[in-house]
């Protein structure tokens, strides 16, 4: 047992938990003659030093002391080098009175606020005596659980005791003796990412991350590049998985062939194949990931795994440049490329080859979750925590994160989810086969395999299902790509994210329902205006939108304001609403926090014209989370982002990129500015969304009652319209219909 304890601790840098002026410090309990054989063991290695003069009986009496339960979770988590190592400017007015070698560790806590040690006063207190419900939170930290979201605050002993930190059941200060104890317990206990025991992890530690572009994978070494403004690290373009061509098309993916020599990954690589301004553009060669993180030694930093949107048809993971971000939240972030459109979900009976994962049709979802075994496989070389994932995305990539909580196979692979404009869809693999055959059809009429419908499909009959699986398989990418066209929103042209049975349950999202699925700590989100894009490109509006008319044409403004506002509430309230408050029902379901962003509805901060036609549209989070110009932002420069509302946009950009940071590290948001972000609620009226908006100066951040319920608005509207049958006729029949929020 003591040289498998040496083997835990090996290479670590032992701090001295008492030494010097921590010992003195506090008063002294009930002797205790001998420490038990596990503390015994711990100090027969060195891990425990006692006063400097020996472990002795008085020692184990004495009071134990903030720092030294500060000390401990440092050293637990990983922490303790670049704590010891801490030179910044953040510190406690009192951080002195924890001894020399000690205090640039307490100021490192000052520094990170998220690791939950923050005081209000500015002081530490270090040689204040430490009780068993304080040092029971500290050693949980350390074990992966929070409070509020893995148990009540008031119960945190009882849960200590249940996870085999027995030696804190009792109340009041603790002594060195205890202290040790509940330490050595600890590292028996098992980690709440279900990788072993605390102890087991630090058989596998290295010496930290060493702030270098060069790194070694499992798969060969990358060569990566730095952003000295942004102050974060980056390589892009990194394979997590082998080119899905030829017969690995429509295939599982597999992981990455090991390369020689070094992989220069300093340029994003080519996006998954798409339709772009009616052309095949990207490749199918593109399961490649990026990761940015901050230009520090930092380790054990968490992980935000991103999946971009775009209908699942289009999209790219250069929509979500993660360098400002990683630096602003002391985090790796990480965007993805997963196969888009007939690609990456096809459902044919010619590809069924009795493995039910190959023949699920979803092979995009796949890719995603092979990007995360990689991740979880590869990122401590990186310097991130492979058991503090966070898995996120927005609009189609928010549902691939939502198909990913229902899906089995998703399991373990990550901890956290962060889902922007999401929501809850799924088809049917009959819907699935309906779409492939007619698209079959169309490319071979187009390969002269019969000269109508009536002759191709007859053709395609003939064929054997291996015959025919080759066939498919021999198809050009591109042609593929531009029968199966774009959506904007609508599933019937393009289903996807099947029912299969196996990577996504046959009940769908009522597996929700019956619990079975990965309780994670969530953040659901959407925009004020979540409907003004599409309708922007509605063919009710573009043209009169195209030839400026639209604002100038009173009754053809009224009708856009009306689809923006009624299609705004329920795709909105199908985004976070709906999703919440299924959630929320299920026994064992972490806390769901829930936002609707609405930067662009004040007037003011944007141009008029742009605040009627767009305000706080779908996607426009996107820029204020990355911190960079990015989506709508990109598209309409002039109006949009202004020297004028600069400051405040600047404001609720650190306010958002704080929120994400106290979530990556601990699962709750907690407080920004005083503004505390609280669990969605199911009591009527209750502050359940958090608005994220600004002045031109300020943020202007408050939690809210607004509940978007879908019969609700549907109820309104008709009442509401009921003077206006040419508008309501126009939203039912045509401009909402078949949306799948509708």
């Amino acid at each position: 047992m003591i040289k498998s304890l040496k083997r835990i601790f090996v290479g670590m840098t032992l701090l001295t938990v008492v030494a010097g002026p921590l010992a003195g410090g506090a008063g002294a309990s009930a002797a205790v003659s001998k420490p038990s054989a596990s503390v015994q063991q711990l100090v027969d290695i060195g891990f425990i030093k006692g006063d400097g003069n020996g472990a002795s009986a008085g020692y184990w009496a004495k009071s134990a002391t903030k720092a030294q339960a500060a000390a401990i979770f440092l050293r637990l988590t990983g922490l303790e080098k670049e704590a010891l190592a801490y030179s910044g400017d953040a510190s406690y007015e009192d951080a002195d009175k924890a001894g020399k070698k000690l205090a640039p560790a307490i100021n490192y806590l000052r520094a990170h606020p998220h690791l939950g040690w923050l005081a209000s006063d500015g002081r530490f207190e270090p040689q204040r005596p430490i009780d068993a419900a304080e040092y029971a939170s500290v050693l949980l930290k350390a074990l992966g659980y929070e409070a509020g979201v893995d148990y009540a605050a008031q119960d945190v002993q009882s849960y200590a005791s249940a996870k085999g930190l027995t030696a804190l059941g009792k109340k009041g200060a603790l002594n060195n003796a205890t202290l040790a104890e509940a330490a050595a317990q600890a590292m028996k206990a098992p980690l709440k990412s279900g990788s072993g025991t605390l102890g087991q992890s630090w058989n596998a530690q290295t010496n930290g991350f060493k702030a270098d572009t060069l790194i070694q994978t499992q798969y060969g070494a990358l060569q990566g590049g730095l952003n000295e403004e942004a102050g974060s690290l980056h390589w892009l373009g990194v394979p997590y998985a082998k080119a899905p061509v030829g017969d690995l098309r429509w295939k599982s993916p597999e992981a990455p062939a090991n390369w020689e020599g070094v992989k220069q990954a300093t340029e994003y690589a080519p996006g998954c194949l798409q339709l772009s301004g009616g052309k095949a553009a990207g490749s199918e060669d593109c399961l490649n990931l990026n990761i940015w993180r901050p230009a520090d030694n930092g380790s054990k930093l968490p992980v935000l795994v991103f999946v971009h949107g775009g209908g699942n048809m289009t999209g790219s993971s250069k929509e979500f440049p993660g360098d400002v971000l990683a630096a602003n939240t002391n985090s790796v972030i990480i965007s993805i490329e997963y196969r888009l459109g007939a690609m990456g979900f096809l459902h044919h009976p010619a590809l069924l080859t009795g493995d039910k994962i190959q023949d699920s049709g979803n092979f995009g979802l796949l890719d995603i979750l092979q990007s995360l075994k990689w991740v979880k496989e590869n990122i401590a070389a990186f310097g991130g925590d492979a058991s503090n994932v966070t898995l996120s995305g927005q609009s189609a990539g928010g549902r691939d994160v939502m198909a990913a909580l229902i899906s089995p196979l998703g399991k373990g692979l990550f901890e956290r989810a962060y889902v922007l404009s999401g929501g809850m869809t799924t088809a049917s693999t009959a819907e699935g086969d309906a779409k492939s055959a007619g698209a079959l059809v169309k490319i071979a009429i187009a390969d002269g395999h019969g000269k109508d419908e009536a002759a191709a499909k007859a053709w395609l009959s003939g064929q054997t299902s291996e015959q025919l699986a080759a066939y498919m398989r021999s198809i050009p990418a591109d042609k593929l790509v531009a029968e199966f066209g774009s959506t904007a929103i609508r599933m019937a042209p393009f289903p996807h994210l099947f029912r299969d049975g196996t990577v996504i349950p046959a009940n769908g999202f009522e597996a929700i329902a019956a619990g079975s699925y990965t309780k994670v700590p969530m953040i659901l989100g959407s925009t004020a205006t979540e409907f003004s894009a599409f309708a922007f490109g509605d063919p009710a509006f573009s043209p009169s939108i195209n030839d400026g008319s639209l604002l100038k044409d009173e009754k053809k403004a009224a009708q856009y304001a009306a689809a923006v506002k009624y299609g705004s509430e329920l795709y909105g309230g199908f985004n976070v609403e709906r999703a919440a408050e299924q959630l929320a029902k299920v026994s064992g379901q972490p806390p769901v926090y829930a936002y609707r962003f609405a930067w662009g509805e004040k007037d003011g901060v944007i141009s008029a014209d742009l605040k009627k036609l767009l305000g706080a549209t779908h996607g426009s989070d996107m820029a204020f989370v990355t911190g960079q110009n990015v989506g709508i932002a990109a598209y309409f420069p002039q109006g949009y982002f202004s020297e004028q509302n600069a400051p405040g946009r600047s404001e609720l950009v650190s306010a958002i990129h704080e929120y994400v940071q106290n979530f990556l590290y601990t699962g709750n948001p907690g407080s920004v500015n005083d503004v505390a972000w609280t669990p969605w609620q199911a009591e009527a009226d209750a502050d359940r969304i958090l608005r994220l908006d600004a002045t031109n100066e300020h943020a202007d951040i408050a939690m809210s009652s607004e509940y978007w319920k879908k019969e609700d608005v549907l109820a309104r509207m008709e009442r509401e319209l009921a003077g206006d049958p040419d508008t309501l006729a126009l939203l039912k029949e045509n401009v909402l219909a078949g949306r799948f929020f509708w």
